[in-house]
């Protein structure tokens, strides 16, 4: 037993001489080809990361095996090999912490921390750069080397002990086999590393069979996870892809249902007021026309409501189709949920004929928490109330203020960059009415009329036309005088951007 143990261990410790590091070497030069086209096809960053870091791994051992067309590859560029070990080691350790990062999703669970991993990473980086300069200017080979061993390394074990203890409390399946295979590979890295640092040659070659060990485990390890990975990623595409489609089909079956009925209704009054038509007493066909007209215009008012829900729909299905094309499940689920709510509290109000003013802001404030999604940074929303103002007193048409927050969005602000906000004051008039104003800072309407004209597809607005019509509708029915008009913020003095006041006269 001692004398197979002692064959064995002299096998590993001749690993540069009998094909065991030609074998790792090949092991990492295959992988990193094959995980680039799964990149490529998958565009998944952590295919990508890895693909790297097995590159550079091979990159770094190419002088290590005796008798090899590798070694000859080796003694043609001798001084690039020479300077290039240390660097490539570096490029390894922070490649591959970033494919932990991604394959394990650390940035949704832990994001300060991985925030602040990223401007270490840079730091450390751009001192390194100066130390690896150094090489070529003074002669600093020894000191860059002195900064990797017992400055880098150190602060990269404090860093992958920190990280195998978050890696434990996150919730991914692949976690176990993950671990496994960056405990290996850290433990082999750091203990040859340890052992080997000011070593010389004869030392190294006798003892890298551990750094081999770690990388042919590894990726064992890795490549087992990643199958994993797929699988996972497989199954929650076609999971979202249901989700979405269950979605559809039911927004658009509650869509028909409230056409149809409105249509039912306005073809029941039609017949009604033609039957009375007949009646020949003038004094009760006035009284009994003027009730079915005030009926009619209550239902020409939920008429043009009905024609701006396919709208906004429209324009938040196709938000959760991009989202899924860019594959960002977590968003598209967070904007289904809140679509749906959306959804039926728009259904709710489609019901009625008035709702009051603080209902009609809380489904402003959903539709643009939704439309804030999209946009990276989000879309401000600051609402200034006036102390004597009581908006459960104040009624308005249902979905007045809506295409108004939409067209801020899609004409104004979606074509700046920057930061972006919406404010809502409510004041007292001087004719003791309120005073509604919806201020952005977009490019304003002159601007997005010319974006809006270079485009292939233009985009038309309809709801700036049906409002006017839906508050000439609502003034005769409810006996108020509502209107409203819009102001262009273009001078210098003033921040630009478009602003739309409402007069809620009584």
């Amino acid at each position: 037993m001692d004398q197979a143990f002692g064959y064995f261990l002299n096998f590993l410790e001749n690993s540069n001489r009998n094909g065991l590091a030609l074998m790792a070497i090949s092991i990492l030069f295959y992988l990193s080809v094959f995980h680039l086209i799964l990149y490529i096809k998958n565009r998944e960053s952590f295919f990508l990361y890895y693909s790297i870091y097995a590159f550079v791994n091979s990159v770094a051992l190419i002088g290590r095996p005796y008798h090899s067309f590798l070694k000859d590859i080796y003694f043609s560029y001798p001084e690039f090999f020479r300077l290039s070990i240390t660097p490539l080691q570096f490029i390894s350790f922070l490649v591959f912490s970033y494919f932990l990062i991604e394959v394990l999703r650390l940035s949704s669970y832990y994001p300060r921390f991985i925030r602040f991993y990223g401007y270490y990473t840079i730091f450390i980086s751009a001192v390194y750069a100066v130390f690896f300069l150094g090489v070529f200017i003074w002669d600093g080979y020894t000191l860059m080397r002195q900064f990797y061993f017992f400055v880098f390394m150190p602060i990269t074990f404090v860093y992958m002990i920190i990280g195998v203890f978050l890696i434990i409390k996150t919730q991914e399946k692949i976690k176990v086999p993950i671990l496994y295979g960056f405990l290996t590979i850290a433990l082999a890295s750091f203990l040859f590393g340890f052992m080997t640092v000011e070593k010389g040659v004869a030392f190294t070659d006798k003892y890298i069979y551990i750094f081999y060990l770690g990388l042919l485990i590894e990726n064992f390890f890795f490549t087992y996870s990643l199958a994993i990975k797929q699988k996972l990623l497989f199954k929650e595409k076609i999971k979202i892809q249901e989700e979405l489609m269950f979605r559809y089909k039911e927004n658009d079956e509650l869509r028909s249902l409230l056409n149809k009925q409105l249509q039912h209704e306005i073809v029941q009054r039609e017949e009604k007021i033609i039957e009375l038509e007949s009646d020949a007493e003038v004094e009760r066909m006035a009284r009994i026309k003027a009730h079915y007209d005030r009926q009619i215009t209550e239902l020409h008012l939920q008429s043009l409501r009905s024609q701006m829900n396919p709208h906004f729909i429209f324009n938040a299905l196709n938000s959760i189709k991009v989202f899924l094309i860019d594959r960002e499940k977590d968003r598209a689920i967070l904007y289904l949920n809140r679509f749906a709510k959306l959804i039926r509290l728009v259904l709710e109000s489609s019901r009625k004929s008035k709702i009051t003013l603080r209902e009609e802001l809380d489904i402003a404030k959903l539709y643009l928490t939704l439309e804030s999604i999209r946009f990276e940074g989000g879309i401000e929303l600051n609402i200034d109330l006036a102390e004597e103002i009581n908006l459960d007193q104040i009624i308005i048409p249902p979905l007045l203020l809506q295409p108004f927050f939409e067209n801020a969005i899609w004409h104004g602000l979606m074509n700046k960059s920057g930061e972006k906000w919406i404010h809502v004051c409510l004041n007292k008039n001087q004719a003791d009415g309120i005073q509604l104003s919806i201020r952005d800072n977009g490019v304003g309407r002159k601007a997005a009329h010319e974006i809006n004209e270079k485009r292939t597809m233009k985009k038309d607005s309809i709801g700036m036309s049906l409002s006017k019509e839906r508050l000439e509708l609502f003034n005769q029915n409810e006996s108020v005088w509502y209107q409203f008009s819009i102001v262009d913020h273009e001078s210098e003095s003033e921040v630009p951007g478009t602003e739309v006041i409402f007069e809620l006269g009584m």
